[in-house]
């Protein structure tokens, strides 16, 4: 079926005033002489703007109309030659927000896709079933794209919806300046891991959403061990900047909130219950060697690497509590940093319902805090307490890597608003 249909396209091409040849040579060669053909049929043709899940939007002059069904051919231009590439049929019409341009759009039939449509290539009428207007006959020489007439390009960076699980291998080690909470160590410990991320392909901004937590053996002052339990929430929002280096890289500052609550059973100063809390403002910087959104070609392998990343984040400003026995009971000039690398790679799983996309990300990276503490300190509660002396100061460190696997769809609203399209 789809070599039928692409034969056909074939045959539309050849019956056109163009004729393909190998030659290359000088002004009285025969491709001196095609070149005026090629130009000529580009010129009849609309340009595509961006393709998404299978839907192409093609830019359209405003006094050209199609019906809904009718067929579209899809081309690329390859020196004086043209590559067919896929057809699909006209879904609708609309005009972007953005740009003001007047869109089409076109469902590309699947069977027939070699590569999928993309900006700088090539719509001509295939078929015209009922009422298609004279868009295939009028030179289109002067018409040109949003970034062309000085507007607004289109935003093609895809929104996509992902959750996931996983585990953290982490290493915890705490230097304070007195004893107090000095013993604020672990190593190899293995926590829990709920990872969420949501970014709009309509507006840009997303966020994400981490928690990870876990217990963990800890000792006393009289090297008597204890569990501690600490649960880490971090929460994200980003501005994602258009997309440059031919679309590959992505830059977004990012506002981070973070909440660290630790819990021990430890009833002396060597270990203390302490809730840390910051605003932080870093960025993140990621190359996409395919799509956030990708899915394979027919027959194409159904797993790929998607994208490397890093981010870091500065906290200018934490706030450390201890709660029962306190090393003070404010940290004023306390700040804190983060830094992290990652890797993720897609999978396709087309004979699994709904859940199709499935995603694998590991990742390295650490968390530092500085930590000053001013105001009066609150010994352990005993008949002789060691008492903590005031304005000590504390750092700690925990480095992990991480590893989670979960599902990614498109963006929900998208998929909402395409179905209300194809009705």
């Amino acid at each position: 079926m789809r070599f039928a249909a692409l034969l056909g396209a074939l045959f539309f091409l050849l019956s056109t005033p163009l004729v393909f040849a190998a030659d290359s040579g000088g002004p009285n060669s025969k491709s001196a002489f095609l070149l005026p053909k090629l130009e000529e049929l580009t010129r009849r043709s609309m340009k595509v703007i961006q393709e998404n899940e299978g839907v192409v939007s093609v830019l359209l002059p405003d006094e050209t109309s199609f019906a809904e069904g009718t067929q579209i051919l899809f081309f690329r231009k390859k020196g004086i030659r043209v590559e067919v590439i896929a057809t699909g049929k006209v879904l609708t019409e609309e005009r972007d927000p953005k740009s003001n341009a007047l869109l089409l759009k076109v469902d590309l039939d699947k069977d027939t896709v070699i590569k999928y449509p993309a900006v700088g290539d090539f719509a001509t009428l295939l078929s015209d079933p009922s009422g298609a207007g004279e868009a295939d006959k009028r030179d289109r020489s002067d018409f040109l794209l949003p970034e062309e007439q000085g507007l607004k390009p289109i935003d093609q960076r895809p929104g996509y919806l992902e959750v996931g699980l996983g585990l953290l291998y982490g290493d915890l080690s705490t230097t304070t300046t007195t004893l107090a909470n000095n013993s604020k160590n672990s190593s190899s410990y293995r926590f829990g891991l709920i990872h969420a991320a949501y970014l709009s392909d309509y507006i840009p901004f997303g966020f994400e959403f981490d928690q990870h937590s876990g217990t963990f053996p800890t000792s006393t002052f009289y090297q008597t061990t204890v569990a501690s339990r600490e649960k880490i929430t971090i929460f994200g929002l980003q501005y994602r900047f258009p997309p440059f280096f031919n679309r590959k890289i992505e830059l977004s500052p990012k506002l981070t909130l973070l909440s660290d609550r630790f819990i021990t059973g430890n009833t002396d100063e060597n270990l203390l219950t302490t809730t840390t809390s910051g605003l932080g403002i870093g960025a993140k910087l990621a190359f996409n060697f395919i799509r956030q959104d990708w899915r394979p070609l027919k027959a194409e392998f159904p797993i790929k690497f998607q994208s490397l990343g890093v981010e870091a984040t500065y906290f200018p400003s934490l706030t450390a509590t201890d709660e029962g026995v306190s090393r003070g009971t404010e940290s004023p000039g306390s700040s804190g940093y983060s830094a992290r690398i990652s890797a993720t790679a897609l999978a396709w799983f087309d004979f699994i319902p709904i859940f199709k996309r499935w995603m694998v990300q590991g990742s390295y990276g650490f968390r530092s805090y500085s930590l000053k503490f001013a105001g009066p300190t609150t010994p352990e509660s005993v008949p002789t307490p060691l008492p903590i002396p005031e304005n000590g100061s504390a750092t700690e460190r925990e480095s992990d890597f991480r590893i989670f696997f979960g599902i990614r769809f498109d963006d929900p609203v998208k998929l909402f608003t395409r179905s209300k399209e194809k009705k």
